[in-house]
């Protein structure tokens, strides 16, 4: 009885070594993504995320703990603008 007792329990912890030792770790991989204005973005990109109709802020695609998530830069979102030169540039070239 006591043999059999010792003969299952060793069973049993190899058997728990031999998964513990093939099972992957359950981190996050290195491709990383975060959903934001309906398509993915890798980790480390920046954009001008679209919170409802009104809210827009610049945010980064990071990893907290095990999840990846926004981290808000600025409030808005930087806007470019053409100068009059390079407006003036852009028609004469167009014709």
């Amino acid at each position: 009885m006591k043999r059999a007792l010792t003969r299952q329990l060793a069973f049993g912890i190899g058997f728990v070594t031999v998964a513990w030792l093939f099972t992957p770790p359950a981190f996050a991989g290195q491709d990383c993504e975060c959903l934001g204005n309906g398509k993915r973005v890798k980790e480390g990109s920046v954009i001008c995320l679209q919170i409802g109709s009104s809210q827009r802020y610049l945010a980064r695609c990071e990893r907290n703990l095990n999840n990846t998530s926004w981290k808000k830069i600025t409030d808005g979102c930087p806007v470019s603008q053409l100068s009059p030169w390079t407006a003036k540039k852009a028609a004469l070239i167009q014709g």
